[in-house]
């Protein structure tokens, strides 16, 4: 019975301790918790992170191997159902596996080779893309480009040399030569990406959403007037849709080397459906 008494005593003094510090321990088993919250949170977080990327990948890859086949397709001979690609204004829908994408072929003899079309030609294509009401900023543009394109540093009367982009704190200068790739005249003053890209999807779904139906045609961007190539060579234009409004339009230009066309330079970006700033 002694033995019991005193083991009693004990546990109680242990549970009057334990009383004594019960504060204390409640903070600190709040705080594991709290601890484990946090860490469980960021694993989840982590893993969330991880299969967006996963996701974006996979997208990524699905999109790059349908404008593949699309040009593997195009390349071998293979042409569109005109009627359909005339009522969507060149382009025609295909799929590849789930992606959807739309196309469009055409040649570059109907364009006007920036590199070797006189003053005025240019001027002219520019204006076409601004419209009729914005001659002092077709003109700006046009002696930009050629202020771009010629060899000397005198500067246009509406022109840009070294110095204004100098002047801008851009890391570039005008070229002083052709454009070697269609995209370069993006770096010319006053072209913004809305006025170079344009935005064909939205043609395209407004077209689809009229069924075919007669529209005032909209500007043309200078990515379809202006060609730095060749009349032989094809012009593969792709569009993908992305995530959202976004969308990946895609240029492959193609040459015919052996009785099949083969790529021999490709430029792309990213646009918003409804979206132009020019």
């Amino acid at each position: 019975m002694v033995f019991r008494c005193r083991t009693i005593e004990s546990r109680g003094k242990i549970f009057r301790r334990l009383g004594r510090n019960g504060g204390s321990v409640l903070i600190l088993i709040l705080w594991v918790l709290i601890l484990l919250g946090f860490l469980s949170g960021e694993y989840l977080s982590h893993n969330r992170g991880n299969a967006a990327i996963a996701r974006n990948a996979w997208d990524k890859l699905k999109l790059e191997e349908g404008i593949k086949s699309v040009v593997a397709l195009v390349g071998s001979g293979y042409k569109p159902n005109s009627a359909e690609a005339e009522d969507l204004g060149g382009w025609w829908p295909i799929s590849v596996g789930d992606v959807k994408l739309w196309v469009k072929v055409d040649n570059e003899s109907t364009r006007t080779n920036i590199n070797k079309a006189p003053d005025v030609n240019i001027r002219q294509e520019i204006q076409k893309s601004l419209g009729e009401n914005r001659g002092e900023e077709a003109d700006e543009i046009a002696d930009a480009i050629l202020d771009w394109r010629d060899a000397d540093d005198l500067v246009r009367t509406n022109g840009a040399e070294a110095d204004y982009y100098a002047g801008k704190g851009l890391p570039y200068r005008p070229a002083n030569g052709p454009f070697k790739v269609l995209t370069e005249l993006l770096l010319v003053r006053g072209i913004s990406p809305g006025l170079f890209w344009g935005d064909p999807l939205s043609e395209i779904l407004n077209k689809e959403k009229e069924g075919g139906a007669d529209q005032p045609a909209p500007l043309p961007p200078l990515v379809e007037d202006f060609t730095i190539y060749s009349e032989s060579i094809m012009r593969l234009s792709i569009i993908a849709p992305g995530r959202g409004k976004s969308y990946t339009l895609a240029l492959i230009f193609l040459r015919n080397q052996g009785g099949k066309w083969l790529p021999v330079e490709r430029c792309s970006s990213i646009l918003l459906e409804g979206y132009i700033h020019q």
